[in-house]
């Protein structure tokens, strides 16, 4: 839960978005014919995912680019220059929806790598799915360590799924000295450096970190496409099919404008957030508040969270992470002017908004204690959490409704800053828009070993290969408790990464805890930069033995992360 403690006053900013809505009429035209011919309409019942990369950036938001050929990077041209050029909102992402984010949930038993007739087959030695904190980190680490091995990153679309570039902008971590390394700190180094160079410094006046979507999207791009990644194969692609029986392991999947490809791997590095690949190969997993294990293959889901069983299973709340920016000179752009294919000005009628929550917002967390360089703000209040809990379930279990619950999130969301902007605050404005929603949390995949609430309390320490600092408890749904202020340490076992069932198969994000313990420091996104590391270690460690991941021996990967800069306590 956001605290706002800091009384910081608003600082000055740049103005001149006025200025620029000539430049929006005379491309907006055009803007709407590229959507209208070659995107489908955003009035359609289930879109998609959005799809654009985030490269580039002026300033005003992350442009749409054309989507990544199969194998091979996104265009790094072109995505400041249509920012620069007006071809939306000057204070709006391009947001376009893609058709890869409609991944199935019913997985292949077949024990047979070739290819369906007409379907592409790759062989590579690891499938990292998902671009979120810890798929980026993995595949960073055996970028590095690893040049001989082919690795497949898989992307929802031609973006960045990490919350670092999705508008959380405010560091959460606590302690940050004694738990960053490696992949985390090179990444939090080379933003630094950026602002430096500017003669900015990236710190709240309490000392937090702070950066904008776009700066944290150019370095981490940087780290998985181009010269530094050169065994690196990105693919925009939704997930189709996938099994990992001995002597026939495959992910299929179908490329955004290239079709379908196989994905022959030795091993699996499931980074989503939903658990989207693990529960297609058939692990189990748990969800919500609820300790019970469940699983796709063989049928046993959980139900829909409702009264009748306490909201058990309904995971935390999905939000929209809109970044802000407060204009000095002139007031901001109008919201209801907003350009953007996921959003229609005319739902902005009958919007009502709680009193207390417009009053208090000049003086609340995103307006006094997350101010961003360049005078933007990271929108995370309670209120803007999606309300209803029921979404989260949906968002994870009925995958070809993720487009349009994000349409919907967003819309929402734009309409309460558009309602504030209105209402008192005219010179705050929206300065960039999510192509991903905030997903806090997803189902917990059972591992080898489950990290719980008592070992994060008496700070157990069982072969730890991830470490991270936080709260204890922070979980945003609506059910109390939902926050234990005290500061703790977490230490994630190895066997937590490590799918019970599936030796070939490790999680870096859905990781095996029970509730209470990844409803702390363990969500958080420097503790999943710290898990996919560590998973990436287990990979070149079952690599250089020729085993899978759950036999490789504890001390070797505890040494090649040490050996990268991450800290692990002292056994």
């Amino acid at each position: 839960m956001r605290k706002g403690t800091s009384r910081e006053s608003r600082p000055c900013g740049q103005d001149g978005g006025w200025t620029r809505l000539l430049v929006l009429l005379l491309v907006g035209g055009a803007a709407f014919c590229f959507l209208a011919t070659g995107l489908g309409s955003p009035e359609s019942p289930v879109l998609a995912d959005t799809g654009p990369t985030q490269r580039g950036g002026d300033g005003y938001g992350q442009a749409a680019v054309p989507a990544a050929l199969v194998g091979g990077p996104a265009s790094q041209e072109g995505a400041s220059g249509l920012a620069a050029a007006g071809w939306v909102h000057p204070s709006t992402t391009g947001g376009t929806p893609s058709s890869s984010d409609t991944t199935s949930t019913t997985g292949s038993e077949s024990t047979d790598t070739t290819a369906p007739t007409g379907q592409t087959t790759v062989d590579v030695d690891v499938v990292v799915y998902a671009t979120q904190t810890s798929g980026l980190a993995a595949v960073r680490e055996l970028a590095l360590g690893a040049p001989h091995l082919r690795i497949a990153l898989v992307s929802c679309g031609n973006l960045l799924e990490t919350p670092l570039t999705q508008g959380l902008s405010v560091e959460d971590a606590r302690n940050i000295d004694e738990v960053a390394g490696g992949f985390y700190d090179e990444w939090r180094q080379a933003v630094i450096r950026h602002y430096a160079l500017l003669g900015v410094r990236p710190f709240t006046s309490t000392g937090r970190f702070v950066y904008e979507p776009h700066v944290a999207a150019n370095v981490l791009w940087s780290y998985v496409t181009g010269s530094g990644a050169a065994n690196v194969l990105f693919y925009s692609a939704g997930l189709r099919g996938a099994g990992d029986q001995e002597g026939g392991r495959y992910v299929d999947i179908d490329v955004e404008g290239a079709g379908a490809v196989r994905l022959n791997t030795r091993y699996f590095i499931d980074a989503s957030v939903e658990g989207d690949l693990a529960r297609m190969l058939g692990a189990d997993y748990r969800i919500g508040r609820a300790e019970q294990v469940y699983n796709d293959v063989t049928g046993e889901r959980p139900a829909y969270p409702s009264a009748a069983n306490g909201f058990v299973t309904a995971p935390q709340r999905l939000s929209a992470l809109l970044t802000l920016r407060v204009y000095t000179y002139g007031g901001a752009p109008r919201i209801a002017g907003l350009v953007h294919p996921n959003y229609d000005g005319d739902s902005f009628a009958g919007t009502t908004f709680a009193w207390n929550n417009v009053a208090a917002f000049g003086d609340s967390w995103s307006m006094r204690v997350a101010v961003l360089p360049n005078n933007k703000r990271e929108l995370n209040e309670s209120w803007s959490d999606w309300p209803d809990v029921g979404l989260a379930y949906q968002w994870v279990f009925e995958p070809e409704k993720r487009g349009d619950i994000r349409r919907r999130v967003l819309q929402w969301a734009i309409d309460r800053v558009r309602y504030l902007q209105e209402n008192g605050y005219p010179y705050v404005g929206i300065d960039s828009v999510p192509q991903k929603l905030y997903v806090r949390e997803g189902p917990r995949i059972v591992g080898l070993d489950t990290y719980t609430a008592a070992d994060l309390q008496t700070g157990v320490l069982r072969e730890p290969v991830a470490v991270g600092c936080y709260c204890q408890y922070d979980r945003h749904d609506a059910f109390y408790p939902n926050h234990v202020e005290t500061t703790r340490y977490v230490y994630v076992p190895m066997k937590a990464l490590m799918a019970a069932g599936h030796p070939a198969l490790l999680m870096s994000t859905a990781v095996s805890t029970d509730c209470a313990a990844y409803s702390s420091a363990v969500r958080m996104e420097h503790t999943r930069a710290n898990m996919g590391a560590a998973a990436a270690m287990i990979v070149l460690t079952a690599a250089e033995a020729g085993v899978d991941p759950s036999e490789v021996p504890y001390q070797v990967v505890r040494g090649k992360l040490l050996g990268r800069g991450y800290q692990l306590p002292w056994m």
